[in-house]
């Protein structure tokens, strides 16, 4: 069985990056197409070293990723928790209102 290559614009989506920065990548020597193809390629057993799958480390390009989703996850748990904060706040102020309302009863 032959080796399975991928495409320049594969590996991009594949790592969550603009081809620009790929084509740094490439030339930072981190991946490197294989040789005798038109369009660069990329040898599939390349991709997963270069990502750490066969070590089991995380790579620089899978830790630039979890650590970009980690931000966007802490910045959302903020918004949440400020959402929560004014729920809370509005409840309180219903209760308040309601309160003489219900003694009267």
């Amino acid at each position: 069985m032959g080796q399975q290559l991928i495409t320049k614009p594969q590996l991009a989506k594949r790592w969550e990056i603009s081809i620009s920065t790929l084509n740094r990548r490439i030339e930072e020597g981190l991946i490197s197409p294989v040789k005798g193809h038109k369009s660069p390629r990329f040898n599939l057993d390349d991709v997963l070293r270069a990502e750490g799958s066969e070590t089991g480390k995380l790579s620089p390009f899978e830790r630039r990723r979890l650590e970009r989703e980690k931000a966007e996850l802490e910045q959302k748990v903020q918004e949440l928790e400020e959402e929560n904060k004014n729920i809370k706040r509005q409840l309180t102020n219903v209760v308040a209102e309601i309160m003489p309302i219900l003694k009267e009863a």
